[in-house]
């Protein structure tokens, strides 16, 4: 089970564990800015912030664990093995594949108010 903690003074700090016996070749990764991201269902993305964080890239496609963007927004995906539930994709709605998600909103939102309004 992975762990994530938070400590904010006048600054902020993150950190967390990826709580495995044996390493999926994580890395720390930095997409730059304007890095073409393809998601499945919502096409490509041209424009978007430089990301940072820890990762595996397969195929050329940053799988982030934790992140941050260059606006200071920072997320983690937290894993439960076996407790994951998976929806058929929907019509009208943003339909964004679990390994898409951080790269996805860490992309557009500059802000924790855009964070929740997306």
């Amino acid at each position: 089970m992975c762990t994530a903690a938070t400590y904010k003074t006048k600054d902020f700090y993150f950190g967390r564990t990826l709580d495995y016996e044996f390493s999926y070749g994580d890395q720390i990764v930095i997409t730059p800015r304007n890095y073409s991201f393809h998601f499945r269902h919502v096409g490509d993305m041209k424009n978007h912030y430089a990301i940072i964080g820890m990762a595996h890239v397969a195929e050329d496609y940053p799988l982030y664990y934790d992140a941050m963007n260059e606006k200071g927004v920072a997320m983690a995906g937290l894993n439960f093995v076996g407790n994951a539930v998976y929806s058929e994709v929907q019509p009208d709605v943003e339909n964004i594949a679990q390994f898409e998600f951080i790269p996805w909103i860490l992309s557009l939102c500059a802000s924790l108010a855009e964070v929740r309004k997306l």
